[in-house]
């Protein structure tokens, strides 16, 4: 996705936030109030709003780093100011996203007749630096392969139309690199409760999302996840909070040597798969499945599958798809659903991979090359709060992507900018051209106007020049022009 670049309005970029299509966006989302609530607010210096305008001018032209994106719109001075907004340990980013995402909660609610649901899944963040704080090692199943750095664990919510990112932890693994730095934050401060939450296990991670999704009022019928989360606690918790309240599991079970009780015998995932009996085949895809009613056992109750405790009934359902000679297996909590009706809310959870996708490919996921725990979690913030920003809008046009929506906002961005340059360009020329029309010796209106074209392309030859222009650019457009004309919108 490539953009068009003018260098001549880079101070325009910087100064006109709320002549743009951007401040129309925070407005929506009342991203000025939110982040008073949240307090995150500066006495003095670069209003907070304005600098998350500019993460979004360095998030929209792609550029590689936070640094060279400030670099290219000629804003150096607001590097310090956009790093202690980052490196600010007090400020509530979780509260931010919480925030937002309630915003569009409210603005794009789950239409009549689809589902929503609660997807928990996790993909990479790498850091390469040897001395990045809280830096650990992961294995990464896809790729088969270790990274350095954190693993992103993200709760995304599913309307029905699309997934946004409402919470996220940047684990920290207990297989340290050597040479990395540990974080010293202040007890009390929002970095160090992110840091302490980031050290527990995935499963209680989850189970943090999932209640702090629920306290703060969305309601979704379904919680979506892969095997990895699938364990005694998390289904004990499901079966104890979630259930109760008519929020049913939807998971990939593994297969492997855990026991399930089927009419009073301990079977593993592949002996109920023949216990299951023979294949329903579906004409509309060819898809072949069977279920089966298994009770999941605690296995911290006991050793042996004999002295284990009953957690709860599930229907699992086996599916072998065309051309593949292994099943997957999938449970559900709603033993009242189809077979294929349990495989398609279930393939909602691979919305939340385009989340990832596009968090990589579009939001600079990347961007930031701090080195330190607490920007990553700020960082991370911004492009959750710009993403469900452009979901609001890809809620409003489904058949865009969001490669187009991205593209068509900055195009509309860019005429904006034209448009006030040229305003600014004639503004500072129009009294330099009248006081040239004088030194002509023209003294009427009337005069000038039998002889205007003569006088202006006389003018045009000595006055204008694109040194002028450039130094217009540069000189007359600051960054004190955004504060002032918010205060006359306001």
């Amino acid at each position: 996705m490539k953009y068009l670049r003018t260098a001549q309005i880079s101070q325009v970029k910087n100064s006109h936030l709320v002549e743009s299509n951007a401040y129309s966006l925070f407005q929506r989302f009342r991203l000025g109030s939110i982040l008073k609530t949240c307090s995150i607010d500066k006495e003095k210096g670069h209003p907070i709003e304005y600098m998350l305008y500019m993460m979004l001018l360095i998030m929209l032209q792609e550029s590689k780093s936070i640094f060279s994106g400030i670099t290219k719109l000629q804003a150096l001075k607001l590097k310090a100011p956009l790093n202690r907004m980052l490196n600010n340990e007090k400020y509530h980013w979780r509260n931010l996203l919480y925030r937002v995402s309630k915003v569009f909660y409210n603005l794009c609610p789950t239409p009549p007749g689809k589902v929503s649901a609660l997807i928990i899944d996790d993909t990479a963040k790498e850091k390469t630096g040897r001395k990045v704080e809280n830096s650990s090692w992961f294995y990464d199943h896809c790729r088969k392969a270790y990274y350095m750095g954190y693993q992103a664990i993200v709760a995304a919510l599913h309307n029905g139309v699309v997934t946004i990112p409402i919470d996220f932890e940047l684990k920290i693994g207990k297989s340290k690199i050597k040479y990395a730095k540990k974080s010293h934050y202040p007890k009390g401060t929002h970095s160090a409760q992110r840091q302490r939450m980031a050290k527990q296990k995935k499963t209680k991670i989850a189970e943090s999302f999932i209640k702090r999704a629920m306290q703060r009022g969305f309601k979704f019928q379904y919680l979506l996840w892969d095997s990895w989360y699938n364990n005694s606690d998390s289904l004990r918790f499901i079966y104890k909070r979630l259930f109760p309240k008519g929020i049913n599991l939807i998971a990939m079970v593994k297969r492997s040597n855990q026991k399930y009780l089927f009419n009073g015998r301990y079977l593993n995932v592949k002996e109920l798969y023949h216990k299951a009996g023979k294949w329903h085949k579906h004409n509309s895809n060819d898809i072949k499945s069977k279920s089966i009613i298994v009770e999941i056992l605690d296995k911290k109750s006991g050793i042996k599958p004999e002295s284990q405790n009953v957690i709860g009934k599930v229907k699992m359902c086996f599916f072998k798809y065309p051309g593949h000679k292994r099943f997957q297996s999938i449970i559900s909590t709603n033993m009242d659903l189809s077979e294929m009706e349990i495989l398609s809310i279930y393939l909602r959870r691979w919305s939340i991979e385009v989340v990832f996708k596009d968090l990589k490919q579009y939001f600079g996921y990347d961007q930031s090359k701090s080195s330190k725990y607490a920007p990553q979690i700020a960082d991370l913030t911004i492009r959750c709060v710009f993403y469900n920003m452009f979901c609001a809008l890809k809620y409003d046009y489904p058949e865009k992507t969001t490669e187009q929506l991205l593209i068509e906002f900055y195009t509309e961005m860019e005429e904006t900018w034209l448009d006030i340059l040229c305003s600014s360009i004639f503004q500072y020329n129009t009294k330099a051209f009248l006081k040239h029309t004088l030194s002509q010796g023209y003294e009427s209106i009337s005069q000038l106007l039998n002889d205007y074209e003569s006088v202006f392309s006389n003018y045009m030859e000595l006055q204008w020049y694109d040194d002028k222009i450039e130094e217009l650019d540069i000189s007359s457009i600051s960054q004190y022009a955004y504060l002032r004309s918010k205060k006359q919108v306001a």
